[in-house]
C-alpha cells in the first residue's frame, strides 16, 4: 500500500478501497489486513547512518569482487518505493559496491499466481518482499529456500516480534524472515470514553464491559465494537480472552479451537452481543467501524471503541485526529494479556536464485536496525526488528508505541498452505453462532475437525 499523507476525506476513502484491495491476509476482503505502511508522522528525512558492516575495509574487499545483480520484488506503494530507489539501495550498494539491486515494483493483482509461473518457468527473482500469508504456501509449493544455512538468520529472527516471525513457519522451518508489520490496537472516542464514565483506557476486559454498559444507559451508544466475525477482525478478542485456533506448532485445531477455554471465550463475545453491547458492524451492520467513532455526515460519534490498524490516523485525514482519539493495547484478559493479530511482509529467497548469497546481504541489510528506522520515519512501515521498533528516533510519532507495545503478544494467523480455507473455516463458525444458526459448542467441533483436514494437507 502507497504511504498516504493528509489527505482529504475523499482521497482517504479511495485509499482506503485501495488497502483493502491489495490487503496482506486472505484472497477475500472479510479477512483482510492492510499493508504495513502508515504515514509518517513527519516529512523530514531520517539522518540513518550506514549499515553496520558499513566500513571502508569492508567497501574495499567488496569492490575486489566480480560485479552481481540481485533481482528484486516487491509491491511497494509510489511512496515507499521512492524512498526504496533514491534512499535505501544508494545504501546499500555503498556498502556492497559489488552487488547491483535491480527492483521491480509487481502490479499486486494476482501477484501470487505470477510468483508461481515465474518459478515454474525457472524464472524467479533472488529475493520478495512477500505477503506473510503466502510464505508457507510458497514453500510447500517447492518456491523458497529454507533460510538457517544463511549467515546469521537466527539472529534475526531473534530480534524480531515472534508473532511476525511465526508467519515464516512451514512444518517447523523458517522461510523468510519479517521485514514490516502492523497489528491492531483499541481506539477511543475520548468524548465518549468519557460519557462511560472514564477518563483513560480501561486496563482488563472486565473494566471495558463495565464501561460499555454505562455507556449504554446513556443513550444509542455501543462502547465495545469488532468489526466482524471474520478472523481479521475478531481474533484479538477470542484469543485475549483465552480462545486458541490450533496447538502452538499449527498441526492441529482439534483439542484447541473447541476447547472450554475457547468455547468460554466465544460465549463470552456472544454475550456481549445479546446484551447489546457491540456494535452493529459485528454483522456488518451500520455505522461503519470509523464512521461509528468519529461520526460522519453531521452526525455524532455513536462507538466509543474500535480496533483498528496504524493506518488509522492518516487515511481518515482529520488534523486533530490525536485531540479526539487515543490508542491503547486491547484491554487484557483472564491470563493478564492482551492479544492481537499479526499482519504485514516478510522477505522470502526463491529457489533458483541465481544470487542467492548476494541477495541474503541485502535482506540482512534491509532488516538492520537503521534501515527500519529510516523506513518507519520515511514511509511510516512498523518494524519488525524489536531494537528498531524501540528507538528513541520513532518517539515523535505519537501513535506508534501503542503498536510496538502490542506486538509483543500478538499472534499471526495460523501459517498454512491452506490458511484461506484455515481462516474461513474459523470464520464461518463465529458468524453462524452470532446469527443463531449453530450453538457455540458445536460450531467449534465442526470447524476444528475440518481445520484439522486442512492442516494435515
Amino acid at each position: 500500500m502507497s504511504s498516504v499523507l493528509k489527505f482529504t476525506k475523499g482521497i482517504a476513502l479511495f485509499a482506503l478501497s485501495a488497502a483493502i484491495l491489495s490487503a496482506c491476509g486472505s484472497n477475500n476482503n472479510k479477512d483482510a489486513s492492510p499493508s504495513a505502511s502508515v504515514a509518517p508522522s513527519s516529512t523530514e528525512k531520517a539522518d540513518v547512518p550506514a549499515s553496520p558492516s558499513a566500513s571502508p575495509s569492508a567497501s574495499a574487499s567488496a569492490s575486489d569482487e566480480p560485479q552481481v545483480t540481485v533481482e528484486f520484488w516487491h509491491a511497494y506503494g509510489e511512496g515507499e518505493e521512492k524512498v526504496l530507489l533514491e534512499q535505501v539501495i544508494p545504501k546499500f550498494e555503498a556498502v556492497y559496491p559489488s552487488v547491483k539491486i535491480h527492483a521491480t515494483r509487481m502490479p499486486t493483482e494476482n501477484l501470487d499466481q505470477q510468483v508461481l509461473t515465474a518459478v515454474a518457468g525457472g524464472t524467479p527473482p533472488d529475493i520478495m518482499r512477500m505477503d506473510n500469508t503466502w510464505v508457507s504456501n510458497m514453500a510447500k509449493q517447492g518456491a523458497l529456500q529454507e533460510i538457517s544455512g544463511f549467515p546469521d538468520a537466527q539472529a534475526i529472527l531473534d530480534n524480531s516480534f515472534k508473532g511476525t516471525v511465526d508467519t515464516n513457519l512451514y512444518k517447523g522451518k523458517y522461510y523468510g524472515i519479517p521485514l514490516d508489520t502492523n497489528t491492531r490496537v483499541a481506539i477511543y472516542n475520548k468524548e465518549l470514553l468519557a460519557l462511560a464514565g472514564a477518563s483513560e483506557p480501561p486496563k482488563t476486559i472486565d473494566e471495558l464491559v463495565t464501561l460499555a454498559r454505562n455507556i449504554k444507559k446513556q443513550g444509542k451508544f455501543s462502547g465495545i465494537t469488532i468489526g466482524g466475525t471474520n478472523v481479521w477482525d475478531f481474533s484479538a478478542w477470542f484469543w485475549t480472552l483465552g480462545g486458541q485456533y490450533t496447538d502452538p506448532e499449527y498441526t492441529k485445531a482439534t483439542g484447541f479451537l473447541n476447547s472450554d477455554a475457547s468455547l468460554k471465550a466465544l460465549d463470552t463475545i456472544y454475550g456481549w452481543y445479546k446484551e447489546g453491547l457491540l456494535a452493529p458492524p459485528i454483522l456488518g451492520g451500520q455505522p461503519g467501524t470509523w464512521e461509528g467513532l468519529r461520526g460522519d455526515k453531521g452526525k455524532a460519534a455513536s462507538y466509543m471503541m474500535i480496533t483498528d490498524g496504524p493506518w488509522f490516523y492518516s487515511l481518515i485525514g482529520d488534523a486533530d485526529t490525536k485531540d479526539k482519539m487515543l490508542p491503547a493495547l486491547i484491554p487484557s484478559g483472564p491470563d493478564g494479556q492482551s492479544h492481537s493479530v499479526i499482519g504485514g511482509e516478510d522477505l522470502v529467497i526463491f529457489n533458483g536464485a541465481k544470487q542467492p548469497d548476494a541477495a541474503w546481504k541485502f535482506a540482512q541489510f534491509m532488516t538492520s536496525t537503521e534501515i527500519q528506522i529510516l523506513m518507519v520515519k520515511q514511509t511510516g512501515q512498523i518494524p519488525t526488528n524489536k531494537e528498531a521498533a524501540q528507538s528513541p528516533d520513532l518517539k515523535d510519532i505519537w501513535y506508534l508505541q501503542s503498536y510496538v507495545d502490542q506486538l509483543g503478544t500478538a499472534y499471526t494467523r495460523t501459517p498454512s498452505p491452506n490458511a484461506n480455507k484455515i481462516n474461513d473455516a474459523i470464520g464461518a463458525a463465529f458468524e453462524s453462532v452470532f446469527r443463531g444458526k449453530a450453538k457455540p459448542k458445536d460450531a467449534l467441533d465442526k470447524a476444528a475437525s475440518q481445520i484439522d483436514g486442512f492442516l494435515s494437507e
